[in-house]
């Protein structure tokens, strides 16, 4: 048998090849990446539940629409608070003040 029978393939990989930077977003500047409060996403889809279930009861006519409505209003009073936990500054200050 000959050597060459017996021969390994290589594969051709990468060669001379290097990628391009991704150019940094405007709003990922500063190098720290903004997540959501894990409480502010919670009462959200808290809230959106809620909604949802008190939708469904009201078409099946198993609750009244007052209930209904009650369930709605402390559903937004949720979605409210949720809105001020995630966007609330937490220095206390104003965010337009310039920096000294």
């Amino acid at each position: 048998m000959s050597k060459t029978k017996h021969k390994k393939r290589h594969p051709q990989g990468k060669h001379g090849y290097t990628p391009t930077p991704v150019p940094e977003s405007e709003f990922a500047s500063d190098g720290a990446r903004k997540r959501m409060n894990p409480t502010a996403r919670n009462l959200m889809l808290v809230a959106l539940v809620c909604l949802a279930i008190s939708e469904i009861l009201v078409r099946m006519q198993l609750v009244p629409e007052v209930v209904s409505l009650i369930i709605s209003i402390v559903a937004l009073a949720a979605l409210v608070v949720a809105v001020y936990l995630q966007f609330h500054n937490p220095d206390g200050g104003s965010q337009n003040q310039p920096r000294l």
